[in-house]
């Protein structure tokens, strides 16, 4: 037999390379005047040998058999060889608009990367989504990115390219992207800065005011609006001056780097000859060693987020692999509070409460604080109240404080009515009076308030302000230095509840049927275990959780993920009564909290069955036990059932650190369970062994005979049959010795046993077909055996 070969000539598919989102490299896509890295070379025209197509009998002339000519024409059917005879070209799919007509995204849906790049260079700030029409991240981002456009077009231009579309020009010069949409925001000069935060309208527009505003200036005024940490450097700011061009820079790559930026800059304008930097955080303030290093904004960067540290902090999973939050959690106990983050909001209140309780539990010393963060701290927490009260007007209200202003123009609570009254009437223009000037010092400052007015009910629109119960009592606990007395102190960590609340649903926590949409919980990964704070979240209980938790007083949490799922889907499998158990067979699935209560059944011997999702081997065994379950599913006292050991949470004895693992439960003594030997391969025999060998000898005997009446042989069944008739003699002749050793008050019952087995041996010598007669005896020896078990317990003192 000779190997037929052809050569086809194929469609690129050079290799994929992972784009650097912690390094926040955005060379992937950008113009080429900037440092931008395209692809090398165009490998669409290489040939590659096709390999096995068919066989053939004899020389090289003969035709080829049927088969071998059919994978022959399907494999040329995909050849795009033009100088080729049996050539079949498929063309790439016609190019279509990505977004609606109307819309205000410029969309280059033809891949045109030179005309979107020009565009973006004639306004002073771009914002460009480059996607693949396909992805459904890039269809999911769409809205979004189209809603931040309404929002911020008067302010950013707004553009779109498809950087898949074949043979495009996007597609030809970055053909390594791994993984879309891939956002960049280009400024008038310089530099593209990728945005690497979730995509949510919120995230973008905080993003692209950033980007607007990169720093504020250093005064007493602004200082308020510094984040967990703040950055401020003392310099010449007059035109021209390098060192201001230098931390201009750094502020932008800066929002590249943080996606939660977490770090506020600010400038103080002075007259120096060099410039002094100040890292501003909770415990210290740090000095950049302008000495030992240069002042650029890569050096800058890496000095800032080698010596950030907080006691708090957001923590934004990107979505795909990633060790960031692993980097949390690890190596001891994580506190994790789940509360919604609206960006667009000027401050959290839950985080604030967990900040304000992290300052102390951090603290091992109390003068560490200064007086500049304690008066931040009151500033913070002064503003939140006076958002709270605002937040509690009506919606009807905040409409008539908005009559007569644009539909997207809107006033901020903290500016009272007779203030948005005011800016109502400002719209025209004088520029030779200086009336009403939109471009003088009074105009911006009412353009201002206006924007403020107008941000306010876009964040109430996203997500209400959440704010911190009122607790009973004021007795405050303390947790100053909490964390200096214990070997492993709690690290602080806070996740977006509207993005990641299937972190919490993981936890057994159901964010989206709480009021709040909040949740604290401390993960200790080392113990493998959590703990839920139940109370409302409030700093007194924040504190007192934190400070049980030090003293090993709290108990471990066993809600799971698949009481979360079980509450909001309905079970897909429906039962229906009138189905007999020969069509369909049914194994009921248990969770924490019908675990206990379906072990613990009296009269019962359980078979468990441990899974997991994760395990590509229990889907093998899961047949081997429908098939067991299929041939015993008429013994009474026996049921099987099976539970998800990787999203369920049990106490520890009942926990199991292997998949799959089978677990049996006696009758009686529901302490004595027995787990399927590792050892031993799990089949069909091994697994009716395991189980005849656990069980007591009345439902063995039922579990004999239903296995004998399955036997498809009739020598097989009369020797299965007798076998069953010699374990019952046995099971006789132990009942019998039991009687011995009886009181007078048993003895009637065990006499009553012995009856009902007699009359069960002569039906299965003599009367073997009479199944329904057989069935009901077993049934009541099942009966007996249990009543007497009750006896023994209620008459303990008789029989002493």
């Amino acid at each position: 037999m000779t190997l037929l070969k052809i050569s086809a000539r194929v469609a690129n598919t050079s290799p994929v390379t992972k784009h650097d989102h912690e390094t926040g490299d955005s060379d992937a896509i950008n113009d080429r005047n900037s440092n931008i890295s395209s692809s090398d070379t165009d490998t669409e025209n290489n040939e590659i040998p096709g390999e096995v197509v068919g066989f053939q009998d004899g020389n090289e002339n003969e035709i080829p058999t049927i088969a071998a000519r059919m994978e022959l024409a399907i494999f040329l059917s995909y050849n795009d060889n033009p100088g080729s005879v049996y050539e079949k070209v498929t063309q790439p799919p016609a190019a279509y608009p990505f977004f609606s007509k109307d819309s205000i995204v410029t969309d280059w849906y033809r891949g045109e990367i030179s005309k979107a790049i020009e565009q973006a260079k004639s306004s002073d700030i771009a914002f460009v989504m480059f996607y693949a029409p396909w992805d459904a991240d890039s269809q999911h981002a769409r809205k979004e990115f189209e809603e931040t456009a309404q929002y911020m077009q008067d302010f950013v231009k707004f553009s779109a390219v498809n950087c898949w579309q074949p043979n495009s020009e996007c597609r030809n010069q970055y053909n390594k992207v791994y993984r879309w949409p891939v956002l960049i925001a280009y400024p008038s000069h310089g530099r593209g800065i990728q945005y690497n935060g979730p995509i949510s309208v919120p995230y973008m527009i905080v993003f692209l005011k950033r980007l607007c505003h990169p720093f504020l200036r250093f005064s007493n005024e602004t200082l308020w609006q510094a984040g967990d940490a703040y950055l401020v450097a003392h310099l010449s700011a007059l035109p021209g001056s390098i060192d201001f061009a230098v931390f201009y820079t750094t502020a932008l790559k800066y929002l590249e780097r943080d996606p939660v930026q977490s770090v506020t800059f600010f400038v103080n304008p002075q007259t120096v000859q060099e410039p002094l930097l100040h890292l501003h955080l909770w415990n210290e303030t740090l000095i950049y060693p302008s000495l030992d290093h240069e002042w650029g904004p890569d050096e800058i960067l890496q000095w800032v987020f080698e010596n950030l540290h907080k006691v708090t902090s957001w923590v934004a999973p990107t979505g795909s692999k990633s060790t960031l939050l692993s980097k949390s959690l690890q190596p001891g106990p994580a506190l994790i509070l789940f509360t919604p983050n609206n960006p667009l909001h000027l401050h959290t209140d839950y985080y604030n409460m967990l900040q304000e309780i992290g300052y102390e539990y951090f603290n091992c010393d109390a003068s560490l604080l200064t007086n500049l963060q304690i008066l931040n701290a009151k500033i913070k927490k002064s503003i939140v109240k006076t958002m709270k009260k605002s937040c509690t007007l009506l919606e009807d209200e905040l409409n008539h404080f908005c009559s007569g202003l644009r539909n997207d123009q809107c006033p901020t609570p903290i500016i009272e009515k007779k203030q948005c009254e005011r800016n109502v009437e400002f719209y025209q223009t004088s520029r030779i009076t200086g009336e009403n000037d939109r471009r003088s010092a009074v105009g911006l400052l009412k353009s201002l308030q206006k924007e403020n007015c107008r941000q306010f009910l876009m964040a109430e629109k996203y997500q209400s302000a959440v704010f911190e119960t009122t607790a009973s009592y004021k007795k405050k606990l303390n947790v100053t230095g909490l964390s200096c007395k214990t070997n492993s102190s709690l690290a602080m960590i806070v996740m977006d509840s509207l993005l990641y609340y299937h972190f919490a649903e993981r936890l057994g926590i159901d964010l989206l049927r709480k009021s709040d949409k909040s949740a604290v919980v401390i993960v200790n990964q080392a113990m493998e275990s959590s703990h839920v704070l139940q109370a409302s979240i409030n700093s007194i209980n924040v504190r007192k959780f934190i400070k049980n938790f030090t003293k090993s007083q709290l108990t471990r949490s066993l809600d799971s993920y698949s009481l979360v799922i079980n509450s909001t889907k309905r079970n897909s499998v429906l039962r229906d009564k009138s189905t007999k158990l020969k069509e369909f067979v049914f194994v009921e699935e248990l969770n924490t909290k019908t675990f206990l209560p379906t072990v613990l059944q009296s009269n019962k011997a359980i078979l468990i069955y441990y899974y997991s999702k994760q395990c590509a081997f229990c889907s093998s065994i899961s047949f081997v036990l429908l098939t067991v379950i299929r041939k015993l599913s008429s013994v009474d006292n026996l049921q099987f059932y099976r539970i998800d050991g990787d999203i369920n949470k049990l106490p520890w004895e009942y926990t199991m650190e292997s998949y799959p693992t089978i677990l049996f439960f006696p009758i009686d003594v529901k302490s004595e369970s027995r787990v399927y030997p590792v050892e031993l391969p799990i089949t069909v025999p091994n697994l009716i062994n395991f189980i005849l060998t656990n069980l007591k000898s009345t439902t063995k005997l039922q579990t004999m005979w239903t296995l004998c009446n399955q036997t498809k042989f009739k020598d097989d069944k009369i020797s299965c049959l007798s076998m069953v008739q010699a374990k019952m003699l046995t099971v006789i002749e132990e009942t019998l010795s039991d009687w011995r050793t009886s009181n007078r008050r048993q003895k009637r019952v065990i006499v009553h046993k012995l009856i009902k087995l007699k009359q069960l041996h002569f039906l299965i010598a003599h009367h073997p077909k009479r199944h329904g007669l057989i069935v009901n005896y077993f049934r009541v020896l099942n009966l007996n055996s249990g009543t007497v078990k009750i006896i023994f317990v209620r008459m303990g003192s008789d029989v002493l």
